[in-house]
């Protein structure tokens, strides 16, 4: 009854690391980075439950976030 079931499609399941997120520590020297939190945080992201509208909010300044360090990283190089 409590025993797990393990099932192999054949498919691989191991897609690599481009989809980790990683914060750097960096980002809060960043002038203006909590007002640019604040304001992403703040867009409705939408949801049923508190625990959706969380989770949508998290996976919005995910995504925002990554897009940013990849303009600021731009920045940098050209700097």
């Amino acid at each position: 009854d409590h025993t797990p079931l393990l099932l192999d499609s054949g498919e691989a399941t191991h897609l690599g690391n481009k989809d980790v997120f990683s914060f750097e520590l960096a980002w809060f020297e960043r002038e203006g980075f909590l007002d640019l939190v604040a304001r992403e945080w703040a867009k409705d992201a939408g949801g049923r439950s508190a625990l959706e509208r969380w989770q949508n909010k998290i996976r919005h300044l995910r995504s925002f976030l990554r897009g940013w360090a990849k303009h600021l990283s731009g920045i940098y190089k050209v700097e």
